[in-house]
Parts: structure tokens; sequence; C-alpha cells
């Protein structure tokens, strides 16, 4: 009985051990793929290999009398893993991050959309996926021509190696604080609900991530929310004391946070309410209502980069992109996936990019999520309760695509698609300009207007297997001083299409005479993923650093009346743009509410990433290595100073993060929304405001019609008449007496930074 345990056990190491050599393989294969580097391969990427190894090694051995039965479920298993790899592989060339277990639903969808672009994604990396498949065609060969069997062994063995396999499992987990238990450690990883699938993959491995996230989607998480960590106030310099004036308030001064937190019974919700009182409104300022009852046309450009803007391809792009507000440190956070950069454009809010729940993605994504939920504070909404104005929609694809056709309405948008109110000569990917063309009217002679557009001829891949590519690319080349590789001259070509559409546009405006009396604002969803690296430096001049430049990017605020450029170094993201719209129109908001700060405004300003690597005006810290980069001269500085300084953005940044997933996780705004009615209190304050300016009109009419006294007493002192416009000015626009307070202000704020 003892030798025939033994033997049991020796077939059953040796399979063991032969698969975790395989997992390995592929696990450094493809880190390889990613990172071009085998550096930073973490000891857990071996470590959680020894337990997914036992687990594929019950899958065999369980046939006495049918061995090429166990040979085949081995072989079987291990393909099942190597096809998980190549989905990686393939997906990771595709859309330049690795595929989340959320994003599964989006499966279908993904390839039958995208297949015309896969295919040259295969062809391209055929070499890679064959040796992928080498230890599958080894074990092949082995099965037919070894004669020694692989034996089987007890099924006691079998339920044995399960339970071995959660015990180590668990005591590698238990093992991860040995290396650290920051955010950007294995600890970390492993643990936090709030973390990317490509930074959680390089500390853990992608298939043990994959299993980790897999209990997310599946089960959630175990419902209690990420702790918002307190913020100190760390000023860099020394702030000199203003004199205290009449403070307003970017804020629906009515709704009590606080109140709603000590009656609120659920702890989740509860600890966002709290941590949304303790948050200082951010103030108005001198930008505020600078563009007062102007129209907005709002567009998300598909793969929309500083890379499209070239002065002779796209003069238009160009005149937009350097005319206006110019943001010099926009950046734009997200790698890759569309619906998360159109929902943090769209409602000031981070999406979940980290581990989530998935209703098999009929609908993914943080967008598809809110639907059914209350976004009041999405731009349709805002701009409609605030302006009584009805905004529209538009997306030249599909409305159930991303469910677009649900979450934009939910957004409070009137929408329109392809097939569904337009018409295309093409379907992947279709013409901007002909969605401009057959947009416009709808709305160019009303008189006011809040148009969203979410574009797409910018979509990859770049070469002329795309419509929109083969469409233009004669167009480009022939502008060009000297050829381009491929990817670069094929997504020149594609943005021209976005050129046109833009030319069209301004045309069209000007003709109606609403060209000057409206805000433009342009940003690409997310990074042109489908670019290779020679086509990244050919346009950028630079190579491709994926910490930080390459998602250095242009946001466009065009506003053709504005004569003189306005030009901002102000650190800022995707998160940062509605914020900022709003307090340039004049919009009432709270901006409380959102992750994002008015760019003009008081407060922590930082261009965060989707991986949590961020820049602020004093510091780039990247977070899977926790190393920080300076931009200012530290010798002037403590180090104390300097790591409360780093610690309080820490915090900031993963607070944001934290909060924005928690109105999601929690239907935070429904909860807000029932207890507070905004659309009441808009309409109050509107009538409190044409009061005010009843009563003004009344004094002024009455002043006017007072007899004129002596003419000694008519000639005001000089300081008199310098004071009185100044006064006049203040009480007509109020905002304007806290412009140069602000920074003061910002002292006092939970997250002020300097």
């Amino acid at each position: 009985m003892k030798q025939v345990l033994k033997e049991d056990l020796k077939i059953l190491f040796k399979i063991q051990a032969l698969i975790v050599l395989v997992l390995l393989y592929w696990e450094a294969l493809l880190y390889y793929q990613l990172h071009a580097t085998l550096n930073g391969m973490a000891l857990w990427n071996v470590l959680f290999m020894l337990p997914i190894a036992v687990v594929i090694s019950v899958l065999t051995g369980w046939s006495k009398k049918h061995v090429q039965v166990n040979r085949s479920f081995l072989i079987l298993a291990l393909f099942v893993v190597s096809v998980f790899y190549l989905v990686d592989l393939i997906y990771y060339k595709s859309f330049g991050s690795l595929a989340s277990a959320s994003m599964m639903g989006m499966g279908g969808d993904a390839i039958t959309n995208f297949w015309w672009s896969m295919k040259s994604t295969l062809r391209e990396n055929a070499p890679v996926i064959f040796l992928f498949e080498v230890p599958i065609l080894l074990l092949i060969i082995a099965a037919v021509f070894r004669k020694k069997e692989y034996n089987s062994y007890s099924h006691s063995l079998h339920f044995m190696s399960i339970v071995s396999a959660v015990a180590l499992w668990s005591l590698i987990a238990l093992l991860l604080p040995l290396t650290g238990t920051a955010d950007h450690s294995a600890y970390g990883a492993y643990h936090s609900r709030y973390i990317d699938t490509d930074s959680a993959s390089r500390k853990l491995g992608v298939l043990p991530n994959f299993l980790v996230e897999l209990k997310y989607s599946i089960f959630g998480s175990d419902g209690q929310g990420q702790v918002l960590a307190e913020t100190e106030e760390v000023n860099m310099e020394e702030e000199e004391a203003v004199e205290e004036e009449k403070i307003l308030f970017n804020s629906y001064e009515d709704m009590d946070l606080k109140a709603m937190a000590e009656s609120c019974e659920d702890e989740d919700t509860k600890a966002l309410l709290e941590y949304m009182a303790v948050q200082n409104p951010t103030l108005r300022n001198e930008y505020t209502g600078m563009f007062e009852g102007y129209n907005l046309i709002y567009i998300c450009a598909e793969s929309f980069s500083s890379l499209a803007i070239d002065e002779t391809i796209t003069p238009t792009l160009y005149k937009m992109a350097n005319n206006g507000i110019v943001l010099n440190n926009f950046y734009n956070s997200f790698r890759n996936t569309t619906t998360n950069g159109e929902y943090a454009f769209l409602s000031g809010v981070w999406p979940d990019v980290a581990r989530k729940e998935t209703n098999m993605g009929k609908i993914t994504g943080t967008m598809g999520h809110s639907i059914g939920k209350n976004m009041t504070p999405a731009l349709g909404n805002t701009f409609h309760l605030s302006e009584d104005i009805q905004p529209r929609a538009y997306h030249n694809y599909l409305g159930y695509y991303y469910g677009r056709n649900k979450t934009l309405p939910n957004m409070g948008f009137e929408c329109k698609f392809m097939n569904d109110g337009m018409k295309f000569t093409t379907a992947w990917p279709a013409s901007d300009y002909e969605m401009m063309e057959q947009s416009v009217d709808d709305y160019i002679n009303d008189e006011r207007f809040c148009t969203y557009y979410m574009t797409f001829s910018g979509h990859g891949n770049y070469t002329t297997d795309n419509v929109m590519v083969a469409r233009n690319i004669s167009t480009v080349t022939s502008q060009l001083e000297e050829r381009m590789p491929t990817s670069a001259e094929g997504y020149l070509a594609a943005n021209y299409e976005l050129e046109k559409a833009m030319t069209y546009l301004l045309e069209r405006l000007e003709e109606a005479g609403k060209l000057d009396n409206t805000l433009i604002v342009l940003i690409g969803d997310h990074y042109p993923y489908y670019l290779t690296d020679a086509g990244y430096k050919a346009l950028k001049g630079e190579d491709v650093d994926e910490d930080f430049e390459s998602f250095h990017s242009t946001c466009i605020l065009y506003n053709a009346g504005l004569k003189q450029k306005i030009e901002v170094d102000t650190p800022c993201c995707n998160v940062d743009i509605l914020p900022t719209v709003y307090n340039l129109l004049g919009i009432r908001y709270d901006s409380r509410l959102y992750a994002g700060t008015d760019i003009f405004g008081n407060g922590v300003h930082v261009a965060q990433l989707y991986n949590k690597n961020f820049i602020s005006e004093n510091v780039k810290y990247n977070a899977s290595t926790g190393e920080a980069e300076w931009l200012i001269d530290t010798e002037k500085y403590s180090e104390e100073l300097l790591d409360r300084y780093l610690s309080n953005m820490i915090n900031t940044v993963n607070n944001r993060y934290a909060f924005s997933i928690g109105i999601e996780d929690t239907a935070l705004y429904d909860y807000i929304f029932e207890h507070f009615d905004v659309q009441a209190y808009l309409q109050k304050e509107k009538q409190e405001n044409k009061e005010e300016v009843s009563t003004e009109e009344i004094s002024e009419e009455t002043s006017e019609a007072l007899p004129a006294a002596d003419t000694d007493e008519q000639v005001p002192s000089e300081e008199t008449a310098e004071e009185a416009p100044v006064e006049e000015t203040a009480e007509e626009t109020p905002a304007q007496e806290t412009a140069e307070e602000a920074p003061a202000q910002e002292s006092e704020t939970n997250e002020t930074l300097g």
C-alpha cells in the first residue's frame, strides 16, 4: 500500500512540476511581450503558479484503464490555459492593456466589431503565437511517440490535491506582507478593490491576477468600501494673509451633506457623505461665467491626441488647439476603453478600471452600470437643470454598443445614432464628417444649445484595412515632407476625417453667427493604442514613455471670440474638464459631487492616470514602483515636509478614485437627490436673483428721478470716482471679488498641498 502511494505521489509530482514549468514559460513569454524585459517579474509570479498547477493536475490521472484519456485531459487543460494567454496577448496588442475579468462579457462584441483589425494583429504576431503553442506541440509529440505511459493515481490523492492547492494559495497570500503592504506592493495588488489589471498583473502574474479578479467579478467585493484616508494641509510655501471678503462657492448651499450622513444607515454611503461634507467647495474665481450664456459643443474624440495635430495636415485642429484656452499640462488618463474616457468626460468622476462584479457585459463598465441610477451631476442633466436647455447627443455607431442608447439619455441627452436617426456610408469606422453633416441642422438655429458628440473615425488600426485611413491616406501623404511609418501616416489619415468634421462645424457656426458665442471642448477618449512605437516616435519625436509622457495630450477649449489665448500650466486630466466647463459657463453646480476640480479654482490640482500614477505641480509619482521624481528644488525643503506632501498627495489621489467608485457602488447620487431637491433649489435661487435684479433696477430708477443737487455736490472726489466702478463691478460679478483670494482659501481646505 505504501509502495503504491509512493509511486502515485511520484507520478503526481512529475505532472505538477511539468505544469509549473509550462505556466512559468507562458508567464515569462507574455511578460516579455508586454514589457520588453524580464526585469520586474516578482517571486510571487512563481509562487502562485504552484497551487494553480496542483489544480490543473487534478484533471488528469483519473482513468486506470485508458491512460490516453489522462494524457488528453492534461493536454486539453494546458491548451485552454494557452488560449487564455494568447487572448491576453492579442488583446494587449490590439487595445494596449490586458483584458480584465469584468470585461469578459464584451468578448462577443469585441470579436464581431474588431475582427477586421484583429486579423492583422494575428498576422503580425504569428511567430509569438507559435512560441506560446510550442509546449502543447511537444506534449502531443511526447504522447504519440513515448512508450512510457502516464499512470493513474488514486482518487484520494485528487481530493488531497484540491485541499493542498487551497491551503497553498492561502499560505502564499498570508506571506504577501513580507514584501510590504503599500498600495504598490504585491499585498496591495492582491487585496485592493481599486487596482487596475495591468498594475496588479505585474505584481502577481497575469493568470493569478485573473483568478483574483474573477472572484470580484462573480462575488463582488466584501461590501466594505475603502477607508478614505485623512488629508492635511501641507503648504510648500508661506502664504500671505488676505483680508477676508465675501466668499462665493461652487456649491448648492442648502445641500446639507453632514445632516445626510448623520441620518444615513448604510455604512458605505455614510462614509462617502462624511468625506464629501468635509471637502470645501471650490471658490468662484475670475474665470467664473467667462462664457456665461454661450452655447456648448462637447466632443469626445476617438483616439484623439496631440499627435493628430499638424499645422499643415490638420490646420483646423491646429488652430483650435493653439487658441482659446490652452492647457499645457493636460494628461489623458486612460490607456484604452472608450467607455471609461467618455464616462470621466461626461460625469467628472472616475470610472471603475479595477475589479468589479460583472453582468457578463451586456453593458460593461461604470457608464453601463450607471443605467437606472441617478446621474444628476452629469453634463446633460446639470446643463438642463441650470439653463433649462435640452442637450443633444450624437454618435456615429450603433446605439446599443456600450449601451449608449440607455446611458446617454440617463445623463440627460436626446440622442441619435447610426441607424437611429443617422445613416452612414461605412460602418466600422463611420465618418465624423458625415455625422456632423447630419446633425448640425438639428440645433444650429436654436437660441441656445448644448451638444455632445462621441466620434469614431479616429479608431485603429491605422492600415488601409481601415476605411477611414484608405479614404484619406493619399491626401495626408501628399502633404508630408517625408514618409513616416505606416501607423503614423494611418493615424493622421484617420484623424483627417475629424479635421473635415471640425472645419465643417466651424463654417456652419460662423454662417449662423454663432461661432463667437460657442465654446467648443474636445478631448480624446484614451491614448491611441493602435499606434506602434515607431509611429509614436515619428509623430512625437521621442520614444514612448508608458509611465507619463505618452499620456500628455491636448484638451481643446476653443472660443473664436476670445481674441487672446489663455495659457494654463496647471496639471489636469479628464475628470477636471467638466467642472472647469461648468465654471466657465457659469453653470450652477456643486463641486463636492465630483472627483475632478475646476482648473482655475482653488484646491489640489493633479493629473491622475488610470493606474494612479500622477503629476502635480511639485512631483511625478509612479504608483507601480513607489518612486517619486521631484519637480522642485528639494534642498529648499525639509525631508519631513516633502514626505508629508507626497503622502498627502497619494492619499488625495486614492481618495478621489475610491470616492468615484463608491458613487456607483452605493448609488450615492440616488441617496443625495432623494434627500435634496436640486430642481426646487435652483428655481428658488433663480427667483431670488430675479428679485435682487428688480430691486437694483428700482433703486437705479429712483436715483435717476431725484432732483439734481448743487453743482459742487455733483462733482465726486478723485477717490470716489475711482472707487465707484469697482464697487459696481463687484456687485454685478461677485465671483471676481474672490479671484485673488482663492489661493489663500485653498490653504484652508482639507486637501490643500500648496
